[in-house]
């Protein structure tokens, strides 16, 4: 009987089909692999914008150093007796190491007074800053002196009331033929009596004890105190002080006012004090320039309150 041949087209047929199959599943499986991959690297984008988005959106947040503490430090200049405001001062961070006494913010140091003179700058400390002035020597200017004068009574005040601790005055002397204004710029260290307080200024209402003159105290040099006190013996002359701006340190010359000299024509004295309304008007021009000039300067400086009396 005759052998059959194998059936190798069969064969190689069903060879061929699993080939195409195992093609098939590898290019399919490819084809995911490479879809998978670009999900996967969509997601990390998107992961990476969420990321940066809230990396934005969260400020940094810097622990302060355990070993500082905020003291406070004048942002300007302060005469002694002047109280304290909050624009005087500012925080600083400075090692605990460095000005232990110093005045800090957990101290409220608002309404105290300087005692002594405070540079911009300086830190504030009990040495320059305390609850009261317990003695008038800590508000003189070293080379200056205190002298108390009878400058006006109760009956005629006039300054109206609103001369406060520093202020600055001029002083006249009144004699019975003339009145001479003798020192301008002083500076007022005392005015006894109750304060009074409105909303739009702060003063003294003077209190002379028993109905007598009052005795304000002026910070002068000691050659003033002594023509002051000459002054002050003689009879018949009286002493008065008049207001001036803390904007005007400038002194004039002013001739005396005679009496005799106006008695039969009136007239006269508006012609005198018009000559003087062209060296205010020249004077509030010049304040008002230095002021422009200082405020391009930009020094963020507030210009100090008016001190009262402690």
């Amino acid at each position: 009987m005759k052998k059959k041949s194998p059936p190798y087209a069969i064969i190689g047929a069903a060879i061929f089909g699993i080939l195409a199959i195992f093609l098939y599943i590898q290019h399919d499986n490819a084809q995911k692999a490479a879809a998978q991959a670009q999900i996967d690297q969509a997601k990390k984008d998107a992961q990476a914008l969420i990321d940066q988005a809230n990396a934005k959106a969260q400020p940094v947040v810097e622990s302060a150093p355990t070993d500082m503490r905020n003291v406070l430090y004048a942002t300007q200049p302060v005469d002694p007796g002047v109280k304290i405001s909050p624009a005087f001062f500012e925080k600083k961070l400075t090692p605990n190491s460095i000005l232990p006494d110093a005045w800090t913010d957990s101290t409220d140091i608002v309404g105290w007074f300087a005692t002594r003179k405070i540079e911009k700058g300086d830190p504030l400390t009990p040495r320059n800053i305390g609850k009261s002035l317990p003695y008038m020597s800590q508000r003189i200017t070293p080379g200056m002196r205190a002298v108390a004068l009878p400058v006006f009574n109760a009956e005629d005040n006039l300054t109206g009331g609103f001369v406060v601790d520093g202020d600055k005055v001029d002083l006249l002397y009144t004699t019975g033929v003339q009145t001479q204004l003798i020192m301008q710029n002083l500076n007022v260290l005392f005015v006894p009596g109750s304060i009074i307080k409105t909303d739009k200024t702060d003063g003294i209402n003077p209190s002379p004890a028993g109905g007598g003159p009052i005795s304000v105290t002026f910070e002068v040099t000691p050659e003033q105190a002594e023509a002051l006190i000459f002054m002050s013996q003689g009879s018949g002359g009286k002493f008065s002080m008049i207001l001036r701006s803390r904007r005007d340190p400038d002194e004039v010359k002013v001739k005396p006012f005679v009496g005799s000299e106006y008695s039969e024509n009136l007239n006269k004295v508006q012609r005198t004090t018009d000559k003087s309304i062209q060296r205010v008007q020249d004077l509030e021009k010049k304040i008002e320039d230095e002021e422009k000039t200082q405020g391009q300067g930009n020094t963020n400086e507030t210009p100090p309150p008016t001190p009262v009396s402690p």
